[in-house]
């Protein structure tokens, strides 16, 4: 009889963002690929991918879709990830290796579903923070064992004191979501194991809630007395919170929170809530039914208990999900973990040249989203509401990304921006209503190119370090002396008030979660500064054109591959990248980080 031993069991994914939406059948699966037809230019696009369906029985079938339907009618479907559970397993002796902890593992460690025991808990706690008080946030908490496949509904409600005002009723809950742990079967298809023991978050269907009072306002952003009038002559007036849903205390905190009141620690940005900029900001009272939380599971084996967590968001539908984020939460955790690229051999530098290629696809996909212009004039009035114009570029005032911004800004947008701004001609061809955003799409799109982005790193290298903002330093960074020139350092300093403004510099004039200007993380920026640095200390142009193909190619004897086999393996190789990382790279590597903790 074989020994066999477990020495600890966890989630996959550890992390799943849901998404809500207001019809019953979830969003079908996908994944992003390149578009490699002939009028595709390899731009990212979505491929429905395997997915899995729920049965009455709380069994799994899974398909293929033929197409992504995002709706159903005038109701969004919403992303309800599952999360399947692993092991460490010893067999035997050998050597420990992950497993699927599925029915035939189960069988070999003679236990039953009843000694899997999940534990949900999702809440929302925005309310609290700024009201400053527990009782505005509402928790959901439900228990399941491992052969109970009901759907359970995650019911939430705000814990409190004696003499402290809830802000949602016990008896009149908020729902989050729904739990549901999946039945295995004994079977396989379509590469699918469908006896792995899995479990199902289905998000909230993206309701709003309020008190009694949340019937009427005025959109913002109103003064008091124009707010008033509103109201009263019945003007610029929309429903607030349906009748069904004003169901939450008017006593609570939340419902008398004013934002930038005296004592009050405001997140940012402050005036994200209802009511604000509205006559006295005072809050309407509303939430929502966004969530996030924890998945725990204990599994007995053999006197011992095996705890697992995952988390699990539900947000907001993706109103574009063929575009990916030049910045995302595999990037933050792969920065947080990974630390600065290095470039030691020509593997390290074929990574490093993949990765920011992507990231300037995707610097090109956010931007092909962005009103840049919006955003233009939003920052700088944000910089001058407590700043005062510099006298050097890159500017922070209306001479950001014009003809006084040289050499950030390039002849280019020096031509189409000049300064002061002549008036619109009375005839004739009249400008284009963006401009910025025209000018950005122009200017990223080409870069989306390998080879063309190589090529302008290493002919605009100067440009491009000045160009491109610094993530704020690291602690020892920060322990030296403060440099004025924002040139002569590759980090931002935090205690430098001038180094949180916005200016023109990539990414230009998006906020971080700070409210401070944005920039690419700590380990994006140095690969790419870094890249720089070995692409302007190689050799000319021709030789370097050589060195990219043998960077690109597998190893090879000469003359194995023409130029069109690196052009088509380079293409795969992005596609793989994009179905496969760097996001699931980074994220397994997480996992498997967290497991040898």
């Amino acid at each position: 009889m074989s020994e066999v031993i477990v020495h600890n069991v966890f989630f996959k994914p550890p992390l799943a963002i849901a998404r809500v939406g207001g019809s019953p059948t979830p969003l079908d699966a996908f994944v992003w690929d390149s578009d490699t037809s002939i009028h595709g230019a390899n731009r990212t696009v979505i491929r429905p991918e395997v997915t899995l369906k729920v049965l009455p029985d709380a069994s799994l079938r899974p398909y293929l879709p033929n197409v992504i339907q995002f709706r159903d009618g005038d109701q969004l479907r919403p992303v309800a990830p599952f999360f399947e559970l692993w092991a460490m397993v010893e067999r035997n002796g050998g050597p420990c290796l992950e497993e699927p902890l599925n029915l035939s593992l189960l069988e070999d460690l003679g236990i039953l579903l009843d000694s899997v025991e999940y534990t949900v808990t999702v809440g929302n706690r925005k309310a609290q923070v700024r009201a400053r008080s527990a009782a505005c946030a509402y928790i959901a908490r439900i228990n399941a064992m491992g052969n109970d496949h009901e759907r359970k509904p995650l019911d939430a409600y705000s814990p409190h004191n004696a003499g402290e005002e809830p802000l949602v009723f016990r008896d009149q809950p908020i729902r989050l979501g729904q739990f549901q742990v999946i039945r295995p079967i004994p079977r396989r298809a379509m590469g699918v194991d469908l006896s792995t023991l899995r479990v199902r978050f289905t998000p909230a269907r993206g309701e709003v809630y309020g008190p009694p009072t949340a019937i009427a306002g005025p959109a913002s952003p109103l003064p008091p007395g124009e707010a008033l009038q509103a109201v009263t002559l019945g003007g610029r007036l929309h429903d607030i919170v349906p009748k069904l849903h004003r169901t939450l205390n008017p006593k609570s905190p939340w419902c008398g929170y004013v934002m930038d009141a005296f004592g009050q620690e405001d997140p940012q940005p402050s005036d994200s809530y209802d009511g604000a900029n509205v006559g006295e900001n005072r809050s309407w009272g509303v939430v929502d039914d966004t969530c996030d939380g924890i998945i725990e599971v204990q599994v007995a084996i053999n006197g011992f208990r095996h705890v697992a967590t995952a988390r699990v968001l539900s947000s907001c539908p993706d109103y574009a999900p063929d575009r990916r984020p030049f910045n995302s939460l595999a990037d933050d955790l792969s920065d947080r973990d990974k630390g600065r690229v290095v470039i030691r051999t020509d593997d390290d530098l074929k990574e490093v040249q993949a990765e920011i290629a992507d990231l300037f696809e995707r610097v090109f996909e956010t931007s092909s989203l962005m009103n840049l212009d919006a955003l233009r004039d939003r920052a700088i009035a944000e910089n001058m509401s407590e700043a005062y114009p510099v006298d050097s570029p890159p500017h922070i005032d209306e001479k950001s990304m014009t003809a006084k911004d040289q050499p950030y800004a390039d002849e280019l947008a020096a031509n189409l921006f000049p300064y002061p701004a002549p008036p619109p001609p009375p005839s004739g061809p009249q400008p284009t209503p963006l401009p910025y955003a025209d000018l950005a799409h122009f200017r990223h799109g080409p870069l989306c190119d390998e080879d063309t982005l190589l090529d302008f790193l290493g002919a605009y290298a100067d440009r491009v370090r000045d160009l491109i903002r610094p993530p704020f330093g690291r602690f020892a960074e920060l322990a030296g002396p403060k440099r004025k020139s924002k040139s002569a350092r590759r980090f931002r300093d935090p205690r430098d008030a001038e180094d949180g403004y916005h200016d023109m510099r990539m990414p230009p004039y998006m906020r971080d979660s700070d409210q401070n200007s944005l920039s690419i993380t700590y380990r994006q920026y140095h690969a790419l500064m870094d890249l720089i640095d070995r692409i302007a200390a190689a050799p000319p142009k021709t030789a370097l054109k050589a060195a990219k193909v043998r960077a690109a190619a597998p190893a090879a004897a000469p003359g194995d591959l023409t130029p069109e086999d690196v052009r088509k393996q380079r293409i795969a190789a992005r596609a793989r990248l994009k179905r496969e990382g760097p996001i699931t790279r980074r994220v397994d590597d997480f996992t498997k980080r967290r497991d040898e903790r």
